[in-house]
């Protein structure tokens, strides 16, 4: 029954923008063990168990730590074998973790619950595997291929905020929105999974991009798309390299950053006269902003040079942190928060589009994989080292003017990151 379905979607349209469609699908149901949902109902959690907020943060690193360490495994399998059956085995044990969530009578379990939601949602159906479908299937329509699928978390998780909140307004409890969130991804994210994810264009008999692409080349305006898929580099070659140093030290730098700009930002505008409400506003504006820009960044990829990009990017995200430091009105607080979440978030997609133009795409699982696992420590550390500079301070200047310095430095490392020459045969 799949092979038909598969037989006529292909041969309406090229079917790598069905199997793009499940990996979006797949960020957007994950996006329940986000750390975003998880801010939005942590009241809930508190005042119903009484665990504290410390002991929930804890779950959320547990959770963050193992899907570090499952994102290169889950890279590496992609890359060998696709991800079919990845994604599908993921999605039965990120049901099992909301489950377990929703149904924890103690701590215990509920960290469990979350290891188990978090560590297959961000290491084997979000981040490095879900990138490199992005990259197996499109060449030229890379960039914004790379673009729809790094903005499904982002997006996903906002609407699972509005989502939740909604629910719990009309008589739901915390557990049963997590209950509803296992039940979807049996549902809708398992079958659709199983029946439509395949291998790669080659597994099909296509190309990439589904066929020839010379005419879409030479249409005006759209730049030659250099790519290193000829040569099979490998994980070990790729580490030998200045280039893939730069780009991991710098994605740490960006993403460390970005953490720490989301965790203190509600804190911030509060303590400059903004209300609890608008400065919850003005995050969800900034995550639906930042879900945007990686379309919007990876669209121009496919027009002007990924590091070029990646450069500007940063160098702007510097100059937004610092117009924050001005921000005294909810107006203000809107609209800075949508134009740095464009500025900031598009990182992402950005440096896995340098990654897959230095490398190729045949070890970019393996590498996006081993990129990730450090990113999200930077992910962890950022706010941890931002809370010790403000307990130091007590200023959120300091906070902001270390945030700024960690772009900077940033946008320095992808300025160093030149195309690697070829390893010797």
């Amino acid at each position: 029954m799949s092979d038909r379905l598969v037989a006529r979607l292909g041969a309406r349209i090229y079917y790598g923008w069905v199997v793009l469609g499940v990996a979006t699908l797949g960020g957007v149901v994950s996006a329940g063990s986000s750390q975003m949902y998880m801010g939005s109902v942590l009241l809930a959690i508190t005042q119903d168990t009484g665990w504290t907020n410390t002991g929930i943060a804890g779950a959320l690193l547990a959770g963050t730590l193992i899907g570090g360490l499952v994102s290169p495994l889950a890279g590496a399998w992609v890359d060998r074998h696709g991800p079919r059956a990845l994604m599908s085995m993921a999605a039965v044990v990120m049901a099992a973790g909301f489950a377990l969530m929703g149904w924890s009578p103690t701590l215990a379990a509920f960290y469990g619950g979350y290891m188990l939601c978090r560590g297959a949602a961000q290491g084997a159906i979000g981040g490095a595997a879900q990138r490199a479908i992005a990259v197996h299937w499109f060449l030229h329509y890379r960039g914004r291929a790379m673009g729809i699928v790094s903005m499904s978390v982002p997006l996903g998780g906002a609407a699972a905020a509005f989502g939740g909140a909604y629910a719990m307004r009309h008589g739901w409890a915390w557990r049963d929105t997590f209950l509803a969130m296992g039940v979807i991804t049996l549902v809708v994210l398992v079958p659709a999974a199983l029946l439509l994810l395949r291998r790669s264009p080659e597994a099909l008999g296509l190309e990439q991009d589904g066929g020839a692409v010379e005419p879409r080349v030479v249409r005006a305006g759209r730049r030659p798309r250099p790519t290193a898929d000829e040569y099979p580099w490998t994980l070990a070659q790729a580490l030998r390299t200045w280039a893939l140093r730069f780009l991991m030290a710098g994605a740490v730098m960006a993403i460390a950053a970005n953490g720490t700009v989301v965790f203190y930002h509600v804190t911030y505008l509060v303590s400059r006269g903004v209300s609890q409400v608008q400065a919850v506003t003005a995050v969800s504006i900034l995550a639906l902003s930042g879900a945007l820009a990686n379309i919007v960044w990876g669209y121009l990829s496919e027009f002007f040079s990924e590091r070029r990009l990646s450069i500007i990017s940063q160098l702007l995200a510097a100059a937004g942190v610092l117009l924050m430091l001005r921000v005294d009105t909810a107006i203000g607080a809107f609209v800075l928060s949508a134009v740095l979440g464009l500025l900031v978030r598009g990182e992402g997609s950005l440096t896995g589009l340098i990654v897959a133009n230095y490398f190729g795409r045949f070890a970019f699982g393996r590498i996006g994989g081993l990129m990730a696992s450090f990113q999200l420590v930077g992910l962890g550390l950022g706010p941890v080292i931002a809370s010790a500079v403000y307990d130091t301070f007590h200023s959120y200047a300091a906070i902001y003017g270390l945030v700024a310095v960690g772009y900077l430095s940033s946008a320095s490392l992808y300025l160093l990151a030149r195309r690697p020459a070829l390893p010797a045969q």
